[in-house]
């Protein structure tokens, strides 16, 4: 009997922690800084989003009840679904979409894909393309490349740009290195 009312306390506990670790705040390296609950749930809403890849970048920011979305995209559809994602999320009131899709270019096209080979397809940097979600964005607009995203360390930066440059000469370098654990 004690036995049994021992077991139901101890997972009656483990069901009342399990609920509550979503709430606490959690370290997130891509921020730099620690992320409440419903800051997490927009991150996590927003790397799972379907089509979103290596050439869109999307930033959100959050006043009380209200997110304001934004970054660049190639797809329409992403842009959409990053509203509706997290619109439905409990603790929005209201979304704010000031997601730029990009304009539509053989040119840009070419562009991402070359400087995509250059930073990914060879040595060190190629551990990065391994990852679900690469962490180097390439944005292209009108022929000019920006890199975002987050890399391990400065000499990573400084390589990505590099090859960025010998596929492209427009590159503005805005990656971060991320904080030592």
């Amino acid at each position: 009997m004690k036995n049994t009312l021992a077991l139901k306390l101890v997972k009656i506990g483990c069901a009342i922690l399990l609920t509550a670790i979503p709430a606490l705040p959690q370290e997130h390296k891509w921020a730099g800084r620690t992320l409440d609950g419903l800051e997490w749930r927009i991150h996590v809403e927003l790397a799972m989003l379907p089509f979103q890849g290596v050439f869109d970048t999307l930033r959100f920011e959050v006043q009380g009840r209200t997110v304001t979305l934004s970054g660049q995209v190639v797809r329409e559809t992403v842009k959409v679904n990053a509203e509706r994602v997290v619109k439905r999320l409990e603790g929005v009131d209201s979304v704010i979409n000031q997601i730029e899709v990009l304009p539509s270019s053989r040119r840009d096209d070419a562009i991402r894909m070359n400087v995509y080979r250059a930073i990914y397809e060879s040595r060190p940097l190629d551990r990065y393309g391994t990852r679900a979600l690469p962490p180097i964005h390439i944005i292209v607009r009108d022929g000019a490349v920006t890199l975002e995203g987050l890399v391990d360390s400065e000499p990573d930066r400084n390589m990505a740009f590099l090859r960025a440059l010998k596929a492209t000469h427009h590159v503005t370098n805005n990656l971060r290195v991320a904080p030592e654990e």
